[in-house]
């Protein structure tokens, strides 16, 4: 290789440098591998074999474990960020992390609360509201699993935090109100702790605690995550606590409370507060919330006592106390809205595997206590390899109808059984040596020989769902359903065929039904016959043994006469019984006869058997012989029948 410079050769060291013998250049040998991928051979994954066969890469649990984590940093990350607070995203994982490997909780529900327990922390840390409500939304779970949650990692890692919430110290302020309402109750005031004036305990009295604590709770979390955070969350709770508990209370009469300082001393004892804290504490609360009445949509504005002048007409703090519901309403919407634009957060995390019953089994071990060393030693009976083949050690199966004769002809008083009426799939049998009492048949024989149905019943509820006939219950019970078997009058029972019939109230009821689908004639009596206007059409003649001679016809098939008069063949009819109708149809059955009944008679050459008055003026050109095939039946080019018609005739 040249040099660059000058041309000349170089001269590689041993190195790897290159130095001009000419120029003196020297280049240092580097390497542009831009393909190359570097990475840290211990996060590969490998294939692993246990004893239940080979792990393919990336199915081991540390590489699951892996996974899952890098998927939680990226929720933990996420949550935080909806928050608000996406600087305190590694200490809420590495809390997760700790929490993880200190209880030894599995991947799936329980990881995922403990994620949101650890963000919550993270936050409290900070001296910031932990807004279990809203990650509990974001979490897709409950706000009282996530606190459950909270406290169990709080108490596993041993955290000491102090609460941000003034919610936290109402319990103990409502306690505490009621000793000073009702000193006769159970919780005596503290000695330290200043009497109200009367006028202040009438007020007081008839009000609803509960409530006024749900009042002031809403309000603390309305202060604790209201963004950007305000001043007063950064300062010590207790007095926020007194502040909004007093606020609660004139939220319930609707008007502010008199003696109001004296009020506030006495729930500031009870924290070791001074009355002019809690008070001052009160003034900036409702300050601030007097600003955001003004944001209420729904609320009218002050009334001005004078036009000229902003002196309200109503004093700020009755105001104050009239809002607070509303402002309450109006935030929560505006949360509501906030929440329902943003999407939950979607984790996915492969979920450690179900635990094998087996493999529990095989973990622990069986102790008892030996009967030759004393109670106090404990001798091991069995291995892990025992407890597994022992779990996964398949039934001896059992039939049924055997194992209920043997126990039977062992035991037949105190043998239990079970009732025929259920199904016989259905039953269980002990296995194994176990005693019959302990399984499921729990039924003594006497019990069920006195309430087992008899076999007809049995026999038809095996059969079929629908219950015995009478007419099969006495067919089984006498042996057959002959009619000397079972008589008719033992197929109903008494007044049930009378019952099957219709009244005469009935009938007369369904007769208009019966003359609108059928017309008036709906009986017998009523019915009329109704001659035919047009009589049908024969669609064959009428042949019978009078309009024949049989003689003549017995006579014409032996070869005999073959002149034969018109009477004797059957031309003429001398009734004169028939009508003008009749007639016809005896002049039709009378060309039927001549043309297919003598014709068919074996005649070797055709004859005349009779003149007519019509035919002695008719001239006979050619002997009858059949009809020729017309035209309009034949298909076209179909010629074959006309020539075999003219070959023959």
């Amino acid at each position: 290789m040249s040099c660059p410079e000058c041309g000349a050769e170089y001269v590689v060291e041993d190195d790897g440098f290159k130095v001009c013998t000419s120029c003196g250049h020297y280049e240092e040998q580097t390497i542009l591998a831009t393909h190359v991928e570097h990475y840290n051979d211990s996060s590969s994954s490998r294939a692993v074999r246990n004893r239940k066969g080979w792990d393919l890469a990336g199915q081991s649990k540390e590489a699951r474990d892996k996974r899952n984590m890098t998927s939680m940093s990226i929720f933990i990350n996420s949550v935080l960020t909806r928050l608000n607070n996406p600087g305190l995203s590694p200490r809420a994982q590495a809390i997760f992390a700790q929490a993880m490997a200190a209880g030894g909780y599995r991947w799936g529900r329980k990881a995922k609360l403990t994620a949101g327990a650890s963000v919550a922390i993270a936050l409290r840390e900070s001296h910031k509201s932990d807004s279990l409500r809203d990650i509990a939304f974001l979490l897709d779970e409950s706000r009282l699993s996530i606190a459950r949650a909270f406290q169990s990692v709080v108490s596993l890692l041993n955290f000491s935090l102090s609460s941000t919430d003034p919610s936290v110290h109402f319990p103990a302020l409502q306690t505490h109100l009621v000793s000073l309402i009702r000193p006769d109750s159970g919780s005596a005031p503290p000695a330290s702790a200043t009497r109200l004036p009367v006028d202040l305990l009438a007020t007081l009295a008839p009000l609803s605690l509960p409530a006024a604590i749900r009042t002031a709770t809403s309000l603390a979390g309305i202060i604790s995550a209201y963004v950007p955070p305000l001043p007063i969350t950064s300062l010590p709770t207790p007095p926020t606590a007194c502040a909004l508990f007093i606020l609660a209370l004139e939220t319930e009469i609707r008007a502010p409370l008199p003696h109001v300082s004296e009020l506030a001393c006495a729930l500031g004892s009870r924290f070791g507060l001074s009355g002019g804290v809690v008070s001052s504490r009160y003034k900036t609360i409702y300050d601030l919330i007097e600003v955001w009445i003004r944001d209420v949509p729904w609320l009218d504005q002050f009334p001005q006592k004078n036009k000229g002048r902003s002196r309200p007409k109503l004093p700020k703090r009755a105001v104050v106390a009239k809002g607070i519901k509303d402002v309450i309403q109006f935030r929560e919407e505006i949360w509501k809205k906030q929440i329902d634009g943003q999407r939950k957060i979607s984790l996915v995390i492969e979920p450690d595997p179900s635990e094998n019953p087996a493999e529990s089994a095989s973990s622990s071990r069986s102790f008892v206590e030996s009967s030759t060393s004393g109670p106090s030693e404990i001798q091991c009976l069995r291995n892990s390899t025992d407890v597994r083949s022992q779990a996964t050690k398949r039934r001896k199966v059992i039939h049924g109808s055997t194992y209920e004769a043997c126990r039977f002809l062992l035991n037949p008083l105190s043998f239990p059984t079970t009732s025929f009426r259920g199904s016989s799939s259905s039953r269980e049998y002990p296995g194994n040596g176990t005693d019959a009492g302990d399984s499921n048949l729990d039924v003594s024989l006497a019990t069920d020989l006195l309430t087992r149905p008899n076999e007809a019943e049995e026999l038809f509820t095996f059969q079929s769902k629908d219950p015995p006939t009478r007419l099969q219950l006495l067919a089984l019970s006498r042996g057959g359903s002959a009619p000397q078997d079972i008589s008719d009058e033992e197929l109903f029972e008494q007044g049930e065929l009378e019952g099957l019939f219709r009244s005469e109230e009935e009938r007369d009821a369904l007769i208009p039904l019966f003359e609108l689908n059928w017309g008036t004639q709906s009986s017998a009596k009523d019915s009329t016959p109704v001659s035919r206007q047009n009589k049908p059409i024969r669609t064959e003649p009428n042949r019978g043994a009078r309009r024949i001679n049989m003689e003549v016809l017995s006579r014409i098939l032996e070869g005999g006469s073959t002149e034969l008069s018109l009477s004797d063949a059957g031309w003429e009819d001398n009734s004169e019984e028939d009508d003008n109708e009749n007639k016809a149809d005896q002049f039709a059955n009378r060309l039927d006869f001549s043309v297919e009944d003598i014709c068919s008679s074996p005649i070797s050459e055709p004859r005349r058997i009779g003149r007519s008055p019509i035919e002695e003026e008719v001239e006979t050109i050619d002997d009858w012989r059949p009809l020729s095939p017309e035209a309009g039946f034949r298909r076209f080019g179909d010629t074959a029948e006309a020539d075999r018609y003219e070959q023959e005739w």
